[in-house]
């Protein structure tokens, strides 16, 4: 009798655990979803940065994603995600700048960008509706966008609603290999014009930033780096100095590229290991293969609730 007791208790328990999971699986669409401007992988920045000139209401943070859509409706998407709350310090990439001019750095990015640090991962569905792509994720978060094109090889989309605090976004999308990227040191030498959205503790700010490329130096196959001229965006070095010149390294690892600048009148050594701006970035590749510019955040504290945060993109025109 006991016997029989327990073999009824396991087959309901199977029951429940087959209903319990039906509960939360999402259903397949019936009929096949268009990709979002006939793209199907999309680099994408967004975050929750306040308004220009406005303090901020709530949570800073900022996320950097791959977002990959089916054609049967669904979306998943692998991220980065940073929290002004959280101090997130700097990590070596392993990444040197040997070969550029009195310079043997290692360039550093936001802790859990650098190479072999893991992401993290959603799933959902999509829906479009005209120039719109609406995106459900499983967990309860939902994103609207609208899409257009970029260029002959890329579409583009702008962040427009959320209901989970997201202020400001960008992506770009193609149909190149989730593989595919273009070493540092290949990167076509030219001017890239974007925009960003950030705040650094007082209010918010937002307007037009380009990435002069073409005035870079090509330290080996993984780096780029270059000494600004001198400029009052340094004059808080301290020692009577107005301004001084800014160091820039861009460097990479496959797709996934490390942006980092520090006011040289910070130190006096070849080096600085101190509070730099350190930029993940994710290249955006066009359909052929092509490098077109890309999508990136900025998270650069060591202290909870201070530092540079910022959303940005800069794309090839």
């Amino acid at each position: 009798m006991c016997d029989r007791w327990w073999a009824v208790r396991r087959s309901l328990a199977a029951v429940l655990v087959a209903v319990t999971m039906a509960t939360f699986v999402a259903p397949t669409p019936a009929q096949a979803v268009d990709y979002p401007g006939g793209r199907r992988i999309y680099t994408v920045a967004l975050g929750a940065i306040p308004p220009a000139g406005e303090p901020a209401g709530g949570p800073v943070w900022v996320r950097l994603a791959m977002y990959y859509f089916f054609g049967d409706g669904t979306v998943t998407e692998g991220f980065w995600y940073w929290n002004r709350a959280t101090a997130v310090g700097a990590s070596g990439t392993g990444i040197r700048t040997t070969g550029c001019p009195n310079h043997d750095c290692e360039v550093r990015t936001a802790t859990g960008f650098q190479p072999g640090a893991g992401n993290r991962s959603l799933s959902g569905t999509y829906t479009t509706s005209g120039d719109t792509v609406t995106i459900s994720w499983s967990e309860g978060s939902r994103e609207t966008w609208r899409v257009g094109a970029a260029g002959s090889n890329l579409a583009r989309m702008d962040f427009v609603s959320s209901n989970y605090g997201v202020t400001v976004g960008w992506g770009f999308g193609s149909s190149a290999s989730n593989n595919a990227y273009v070493p540092v040191g290949d990167i076509p030498k030219v001017m890239y014009a974007g925009e960003y959205a950030g705040y650094s503790g007082s209010t918010g700010v937002r307007g037009s930033s380009n990435m002069h490329i073409n005035l870079f130096s090509r330290c080996g196959a993984t780096c780029l780096s270059l000494l600004g001229q001198p400029t009052t965006a340094c004059s808080a070095c301290g020692g009577g100095a107005t301004s001084a010149p800014i160091r820039y390294y861009l460097a990479g690892a496959g797709r996934r590229n490390f942006y980092e600048h520090w006011c040289t009148c910070l130190t006096s050594a070849a080096c600085y290991t101190g509070g730099s701006h350190r930029k993940p970035y994710l290249q955006v590749i066009g359909d052929d293969g092509s490098f077109q510019g890309w999508v990136g955040v900025e998270a650069s504290n060591f202290t909870a609730n201070t530092g540079y945060w910022a959303v940005n993109y800069h794309v090839a025109g």
